[in-house]
Order: C-alpha cells, then sequence, then structure tokens
C-alpha cells in the first residue's frame, strides 16, 4: 500500500463544463442500486455546508438535493488530500492508465507484467468481452491475486484524466469498479484472504479518495454515481472499521491509516469521526508493538519499514492539511518515526551518493534493494517531518549541506543488525550484520531463518549481497514454496549451518529453528571497530559471530566464527559471493578455502578461512542463487562452504579474512588461533603479506 509519490500539490481546477460523454458499448452505469436511499441514511445532512442538501431532501426532491451535494463536493476547499498531485502522470502511469482500458490490462505491481519491457500488464478480458477477475497468470503465486483487488492502477487514470480531460478514463473507472462491486458484494462474515483481506480493502480506500479527487469534476461523474461512489466507499471504511486485522505488522497499520484517511477526507458521512478515531486508536496501540525500540520495524524488512514510515508521513500530512480534533495521535510519534528515519539513513550504501545508482540498500529479509532516487524521495519527506535534524538534509543533498551522521558502529539491539562503517561517500565502505530477534519463523513470515549474515560494500560494489526472495507465498503451489523456501533456507546466507553429513543437504534440512541473536561486545577504536554477536539457532548447538574491522594501517575484515554445545555433525560455514553479472568474476580458491574477485578497476576482494590446526576443512562448493523479484526467477551465482567435523563436545572455530585489494594476485593471509578455546575470550594472529596483526577480545573485560 504504502510507496513513494510526490503528492505536494493540489489539483487544478477544470477550465469548462463538457456534456457527458454517451458509449453506446458500456452498459448503463451505476448499476441499477437504489443507493439514493441509503445514501441520505449515512449522509450527515447537519455538516456545516449540506444545508441546502437538508432542505432538498426533507422536502422530498432527493433528485436535486444529490444534484447539489456533487456540486458541494466539486466546490468544497476545506478538505485536501496530501496524496493528491496536480503533477503530470509519468509515460510508465500514462501507459498503465492506457492499458487498463485495452482489454482490462490492469497494472497489480512490477513483478506481474505480460510484457515488463513494455510494461504491459496481463489481460483479463474473458472471449465475451466480459472482465475474469479470477484471472491469475501461469504459475502465479497467491500475490497476484491479492494485489489485482487494491486496483492499483485506478488512481493512475484519475491523475492521467486530470491531465489529460479524456473522458474514456472516467467511463473505464466506472464500469470497472461498478463490475467489481457487482461481483464482489460485502462479505457477511469475516474477511477473506483475496478480495476483502484488510489489506486489500485498506489500498481500495486509499485509491478511492484519490480517484474521487481526480474525477469529481468530469461531466461523467453524475449526482447517480456520487450516490454510488459514497455509499460503497462508506461500506468500506464500516467494513475495516469492523474487522481490526489480528497481527501486529504492517496490514494493520495500513488499515489504521486508511480508516483516519476516510474520517478525514469525507467527514460528511455519519461515521467518519467514528473511522478516525478508530484509525487513530490503533496507531496510537500498534506505535510501540510495531516499531521495536531501536526503531526498526518488528517485521525486519527494510522494503516494509519504508513503507510504513511512507504511510505515517503521509498521515501526518493528513492532519496538517486538514481540520480535525486534538490529541488523535500520541505525542511520542514523533520520536518513534525519528528513530525509524535513522534507520533508513544507516541502512543506505555509500552508492546512494553515486548518480543513478540502483542498488544503494541491502536486501535482508523479505526485502529489496532501494534506488538511489527511492531513497532521496524518502530523505526529502524525513526533512519536511524533522527540519531540524541536519542528517537528513544531508542525505537529502547527497552531502551538499547539512551535517554528515556518524562512522561509529550503528547497533540496533532490538531488532538484531548492526552497521561498520567507514565514511559516508561513494568510496566507502560498509558491513551489515544480521542476527536477527524473532519468533516468527514460518514460510509465511518476513524474517528469514538467516542469523549471522552479512553484506559487505566496498567502493561501489557489494561483495555479498544477501540472496533475495524470489516468490511469495502459495499455499496450494508446491513448486513455488520450494522456491520460496529455498532463499528462506538458512544456508542460503553468508552463516553457519549444522548438518548431519559434510555434503549440502535438502532444501531447509539444516535450517537453525530459533532467531533469539544477542550482542555480546561493542568496541569502536580508532584503529579497528569490533562487534560479538552470537544465537542460539539449535537446541544444542550455538553460533557465535565476531567481526573485526580493521581500520589502520590498511583496511580488512576478520571473522571469528565458533560452534559451541553438545552437538555432533558437520558445521558449515557458508559464503555467496557477488551478484550473477559477476559470475566470471569470482573463482573459487578450493585448495586455500576461498575464494577472490577479478574486477576491472582496483576494486577486488579476497577470502581465506584457517580452521583451529588440528581441525581438517572440507571446501564444498554450492550453487548458489540471486533474486530480487518475486517473479519465481532467479539467477545463478558463486558459493561454497568451509565444512568442519564436530564429533564431540568440543567447539568449532573459524577465522575468515576478507582483503579488499587492488589484485588478488601476489597476496598471502595467514591466520592462526593463539590459545586453545575459551568460551569468553577470542585471540588470533594474522598476518596479511608478513605483516602481523594479534586481534583478540575478552567477554569478561
Amino acid at each position: 500500500m504504502f510507496g513513494c509519490t510526490n503528492n505536494d500539490i493540489p489539483i487544478k481546477d477544470k477550465e469548462e463544463e463538457k456534456p457527458p460523454v454517451e458509449d453506446e458499448e458500456k452498459p448503463a452505469l451505476p448499476p441499477d442500486e437504489d443507493t439514493e436511499v441509503t445514501l441520505f441514511k449515512i449522509l450527515n445532512l447537519d455538516y456545516p455546508g449540506l444545508g441546502a442538501v437538508k432542505s432538498l431532501h426533507e422536502a422530498g426532491d432527493d433528485n436535486t438535493a444529490l444534484k447539489e451535494l456533487l456540486a458541494y463536493y466539486i466546490n468544497r476547499e476545506n478538505i485536501k488530500n496530501p496524496n493528491v498531485t496536480s503533477a503530470s502522470p509519468s509515460e510508465v502511469e500514462r501507459g498503465y492508465a492506457d492499458y487498463a482500458i485495452d482489454e482490462y490490462r490492469f497494472y497489480v505491481n512490477d513483478n506481474y507484467l505480460e510484457d515488463k519491457n513494455l510494461k504491459k500488464p496481463y489481460s483479463l478480458q474473458n472471449s465475451d468481452k466480459t472482465i475474469n477477475w479470477e484471472f491469475a497468470p501461469k504459475g502465479a503465486d497467491n500475490e497476484y491475486q491479492k494485489q489485482l483487488h487494491r486496483h492499483n492502477w485506478m488512481p493512475l487514470q484519475g491523475k492521467t484524466y486530470q491531465d489529460s480531460h479524456d473522458e474514456k478514463y472516467m467511463l473505464s473507472w466506472k464500469e470497472v469498479y461498478a463490475d467489481w462491486i457487482a461481483k464482489h458484494p460485502l462479505p457477511e462474515g469475516s474477511p477473506d484472504k483475496f478480495k476483502w483481506y484488510q489489506l486489500q480493502v485498506s489500498t481500495r480506500i486509499m485509491g478511492q479518495t484519490e480517484s474521487f479527487e481526480y474525477f469529481k469534476s468530469s461531466p461523467n461523474f453524475t449526482p447517480e454515481w456520487l450516490s454510488f461512489f459514497l455509499v460503497h466507499f462508506a461500506e468500506h471504511a464500516d467494513y475495516l472499521s469492523k474487522y481490526k486485522y489480528a497481527g501486529e505488522n504492517n496490514i494493520l497499520l495500513s488499515q489504521a491509516v486508511a480508516l483516519v484517511f476516510a474520517g478525514t477526507l469525507f467527514p460528511e458521512l455519519k461515521n467518519a469521526s467514528q473511522w478516525q478515531k478508530t484509525g487513530c486508536d490503533i496507531i496510537n496501540d500498534q506505535t510501540s508493538k510495531l516499531f521495536l525500540e531501536d526503531g526498526m520495524t518488528n517485521d525486519l524488512s527494510l522494503h516494509y519499514h519504508i513503507g510504513i514510515l511512507d504511510g505515517l508521513y503521509d498521515l501526518k500530512r493528513l492532519l496538517l492539511l486538514n481540520k480535525v480534533p486534538e490529541n488523535l495521535l500520541s505525542p511520542n510519534l514523533n520520536e518513534v518515526l525519528l528513530k525509524a528515519a535513522k534507520v533508513v539513513m544507516h541502512f543506505t550504501y555509500p552508492s546512494y551518493f553515486t548518480k543513478n545508482s540502483k542498488d544503494c540498500s541491502p536486501a535482508f529479509n523479505d526485502s529489496w534493494v532501494k534506488t538511489r532516487s527511492v531513497l532521496n524521495k524518502n530523505f526529502k519527506k524525513y526533512m519536511e517531518m524533522f527540519p531540524e535534524d541536519s542528517e537528513f538534509e544531508y542525505m537529502y543533498t547527497y552531502g551538499k549541506s547539512g551535517a554528515c551522521p556518524s562512522t561509529q558502529i550503528k547497533t540496533f539491539q532490538s531488532s538484531g543488525f548492526y552497521v561498520l562503517r567507514s565514511g559516508w561517500d561513494s568510496q566507502s565502505t560498509v558491513l551489515i550484520h544480521s542476527n536477527n530477534i524473532s519468533s516468527k519463523l514460518g514460510d509465511s513470515s518476513h524474517n528469514q531463518l538467516d542469523n549471522g549474515t552479512f553484506e559487505l560494500y566496498r567502493n561501489g560494489r557489494n561483495f555479498f549481497p544477501d540472496s533475495g526472495v524470489c516468490a511469495y507465498m502459495a499455499e496450494g503451489n508446491e513448486n513455488v514454496m520450494e522456491l520460496r523456501r529455498w532463499f528462506r533456507q538458512t544456508k542460503a546466507h553468508n552463516t553457519m549451518v549444522l548438518g548431519n553429513t559434510a555434503e549440502h543437504e535438502e532444501t531447509g534440512a539444516e535450517n537453525i529453528n530459533k532467531a533469539a541473536g544477542t550482542l555480546l561486545l561493542s568496541k569502536d577504536e580508532n584503529e579497528y571497530q569490533l562487534i560479538v554477536t552470537e544465537n542460539q539457532g539449535y537446541t544444542n548447538f550455538k553460533h557465535r559471530r565476531a567481526i573485526f574491522y580493521v581500520k589502520q594501517p590498511q583496511e580488512f575484515f576478520v571473522f571469528v566464527d565458533e560452534g559451541f554445545g553438545t552437538a555432533t555433525g558437520y558445521a558449515k560455514l557458508y559464503f555467496h559471493l557477488c551478484d550473477e553479472k559477476s559470475v566470471d568474476n569470482v573463482l573459487l580458491d578450493k585448495e586455500v578455502f576461498g575464494a577472490h574477485t577479478t574486477f576491472n578497476g582496483d576494486n577486488n576482494l579476497l577470502v581465506r578461512t584457517f580452521g583451529e590446526t588440528n581441525k581438517n576443512l572440507i571446501f564444498k562448493e554450492f550453487d548458489g542463487r540471486i533474486s530480487y523479484q518475486t517473479d519465481r526467477k532467479y539467477e545463478q551465482r558463486k558459493s561454497y562452504a568451509v565444512v568442519m567435523r564436530k564429533p564431540d563436545n568440543s567447539p568449532v572455530r573459524y577465522i575468515t579474512v576478507l582483503y579488499p585489494v587492488r589484485s588478488a594476485t601476489g597476496h598471502t593471509i595467514e591466520g592462526q588461533f593463539k590459545e586453545t578455546g575459551n568460551k569468553d575470550n577470542v585471540s588470533i594472529n594474522i598476518k596479511i603479506d608478513g605483516h602481523p596483526y594479534d586481534l583478540n577480545y575478552n567477554l569478561n573485560e
């Protein structure tokens, strides 16, 4: 539901009134419903400005009363929708508006296009020229049908109509929306998973508030259509108000925001104040539950996190633009939103400061990388919300003004994310470590089973990008679910698993069963940064990972991975390098348990892993995958595991060096433990091209 749009300009006034357009191929609209009777039951005729409507209704002249009501809505100026803009639609938006008329090619989202180059959606037209609302593309997951019923193309038609004044868009909206209402009446009971699911209803309400403003001055926006629209709008809001979503996540918040929008933008309806209050009550109750103490949302997905922030930004603008009762929202909301916006800032990669950059954020859990353009639109909003915060100004202006954020370690302990950073320019280095805390581990969860994983961005390149998502849920399609589970599994990430054999086992067989990440130690020194985290991922096996970011005299990373517990079997340390475009630039070095890259441009990485002297390592190449779409397609990439047998209660211990180089040739790396193992101490020696580095930590200090 939530996204980035330019919604800061009011609608243009219509220059002239045109007669309604007759379309002989279309049925008379709206359908034969007695909505006028219902409308006057749900309309608050005592609302300021409706005096003439009330008088006409009481005199029995409802036809004229409806005309007066339409004139009121066309001319009202005291109600403003922050999501409505007078800006022209983009070519893509105009294309989706036109495709909706062409054989009912309804835009669902960018993952579901018949032709992605042409941005051409699938057709829902039956052979008898009717709309097939049950259509789904071959092999599609459940998300297509869910998002189809959000009507995402309708506001785009409204925006295009406002720019063109072409009545075909208005006629299309009337025809399609009336058809949808006729075929999907309000259910008698609780929401289903598709048409009347809370997120679908919320999104339709938000879209209807925009479409109404875009189309209301059309000569084809008749009094009868106004009656039809308002009755079914109120029907949507009443239903949404009645059935509160059971979960505490982005769906419930979208429900709340939609109710506040409905009540604020249509105060003439009797239940408007109740919708508004219900929505604000949900927001006040859920803010502390949805947002963790460190600012991250409990879904642990940056994608949904940004969307939730965007919705609350729109909500704040709505309340500022319109007269609403005081104290509807909790006074601590601003503090929560500030923390949440800072999360986005600290998760931004330095590529953001390079023009036209596409991959400017990590893709942990069910998330997708964000472009420079998308992030910039959001930083503009954060700057508007918090004009005194100079760090958002810095991000919005690409560092031209404002205050540069800190390069100290950033720990998000409630969610389990940790950021090590050298700077805030395009050449900087950033490592983000994920060791989440979540009880949601099922297939439908946005949180993946990836505790201990990381991404490493350096000088314009992500050397260890997350594997991605690939597919939404599709309970009835085992092939799709197998894809979703592959990308969710623990070994699809840069972390450690425990298996029964030295081989790569079946999808999910080695998954952790608990995500309870903890921070044991954090140090920020001039020469290096250090974080130590652990997770009891298995009943009898715990993974601890220490990450040293050595900054002087040269830059490199050292990972110390340890596995403690009574479990026996095989520990496997997985690494997934670069993306599908870089397969030929990643070479696996089996004999020395590592890999290196061969990119042009003096920006490469050398990776080496070592075990204890009395432990044998096994190198296992793995068929890695990467996908940042949910179209069930993926690409291959280079991956491998370093395997160590665990025959008894003694721990398994690895040292891995990630050494940035201009060229990987001609370098020697050595690593060894200086002590035999202590659950509270680590002391290691690293030699790079003969230069020694002694690194250690003590958890008891």
